[in-house]
Formats: structure tokens, sequence, C-alpha cells
């Protein structure tokens, strides 16, 4: 390579790199500064994590799970590669249908290692036969504070009073546990916002619809 070849590759990365620092912090969609190593370590989410783990059900009776969720997402945005679970899902759902309870357990446990608001993960080890009765309600209690922070988050009745959810498998979760089948998605935006308008059914047949807002994470995973 000539040397002012050389020499022209060298002024365009310290270009690249002098613009990339003038843009200064990056931003997440709401326009709030994205977290960097430290902002993430004393965020809620964090914070609580351990409060979780260490005082269990007591825990789980005090944390408030919507913030916990808001705060996961801000943290997933902020740093997507360390809170990233893209195919974990799969292989685990792979491992049920399988019927293969160890594979099932250790992924869903490798699952929550990165992301605790997973209902899915949750489920997995309440419903392995191999799982403690007491490690059981830990998690269960877990599922139904999680649900319960999205039914309180709004009606979900229309985009104005929609159900606040940090992913789509959320919405799932929440219908699917809640006993009724998923029959429709269709995405509504309204005022700059984007909502999933889900429509279910029950076993008697009878149709139900929920507004969830997916503004905040709208567009990138």
């Amino acid at each position: 390579m000539s040397k002012i070849k050389v020499i022209l590759i060298s002024l365009s990365v310290w270009m690249l790199a002098a613009c990339a620092g003038s843009r200064g912090p990056a931003t997440l969609p709401s326009g709030e500064p994205a977290y960097d190593d430290a902002a993430i370590e004393a965020s809620y989410y964090m914070q609580q994590l351990k409060v979780i783990k260490k005082d269990s059900l007591k825990a789980v009776e005090t944390t408030d799970w919507l913030k916990f969720r808001k705060e996961f997402l801000k943290c997933k945005l902020s740093q997507p590669k360390r809170f990233g679970i893209t195919g974990q899902e799969a292989v685990m759902n792979l491992a049920r249908k399988n019927g293969d309870s160890k594979q099932e357990l250790k992924v869903a446990q490798e699952l929550l290692d990165v992301d605790f608001t997973n209902i899915s993960a949750h489920y997995a080890i309440v419903s392995n036969p191999s799982t403690d009765t007491t490690v059981k309600e830990f998690h269960k209690q877990i599922i139904m504070a999680i649900l319960n922070s999205i039914r309180n988050s709004g009606k979900g009745t229309s985009p104005q009073n929609a159900m606040y959810v940090i992913n789509i498998g959320e919405e799932y979760d929440f219908i699917l546990l809640g006993g009724l089948k998923p029959t429709g998605q269709a995405l509504v935006e309204e005022n700059g916002r984007q909502y999933d308008l889900m429509k279910a059914v029950d076993e008697e047949g009878r149709n139900y619809q929920f507004y969830f807002d997916v503004t905040d994470f709208f567009g990138h995973y």
C-alpha cells in the first residue's frame, strides 16, 4: 500500500471519529440520553434486580414493575448487544416442544440472566417439573406482578388508554396467560405514537381486542 493511500485512510478514520464525537452522547427514541455503563449499573432495573434476587418474594411485592420494565428497555436500547437475547427464546421453545425439560430450564435461566422481565422464561421455570416448589412460587409471583403492571398501565380499549409493553412478546404473554387465543394484530399510528391492536378469542368464541403502546421500542427490535 502506498504512503499516500495510508495517509488518506488515516485521515478518513480521523474525520469519522471527529464527526462521531461532535454529535455528543447517543439518544434514545424518547429523546433521552442513552445509558453508559455507569448509568446502567445505577439504574432502577439493575439495583432492584439485586434486591429481588436477595429478598425474594418480599421484594417482588414492593418492586415497581412498570418502572422496572421501562428501565430495562432503556438499558437494552442503550446497549443492545449486552441485553440482546436474539434466538434464545426459539431455542427454549424448541426444547419444550421436544420434551427436553433440562435444556428448556437451562436456556430459561440464561435468558433471565440477561432479561429478568422475560415472562416466557419465568413461565418455563414455573412449568418445568424439576423446579423446586419455592422457586416455582417465586417465579409465579413475578409473572403475576409483570402481568398486573401491564394491566394497570391502561384499560387497553383505545390508543388513548393503551397498555404499555416493552416488547411484542409481552402482548402475546398477556393474551395467552389470560386464557385467550390471539387471532389478529394490526399497527395503528395516532398523534405520533405507535400502537398494536391485538385481537383475541376465548374458549366460548367471545371476541376481545386490546391496544398496546409500542412506541418506545418500535422499529428497534
